[in-house]
């Protein structure tokens, strides 16, 4: 299977950015930044993402950061 984007899931999801943000909990605007490569996604962030979807973590195409 073709590795997909967090924006290709949220897209697929019908959910706007703030709506994902809310559900992730964090700022639209951290979202925004996250979603277009200038921040890393932490990887609790994009599981809860793929729990969501529905959809392995495996297949997700993104560079996630370590938790501090």
């Amino acid at each position: 299977m073709e590795k997909m984007t967090i924006k290709q899931i949220r897209v697929g999801l019908n959910m706007t950015q703030k709506e994902m943000a809310d559900y992730i909990r964090i700022s639209t605007v951290s979202y925004q930044r996250k979603e277009s490569g200038k921040r890393r996604f932490y990887f609790d962030e994009v599981k809860r993402i793929c729990e969501l979807a529905k959809i392995s973590i495996d297949i997700v195409k993104i560079e996630v950061a370590k938790a501090i």
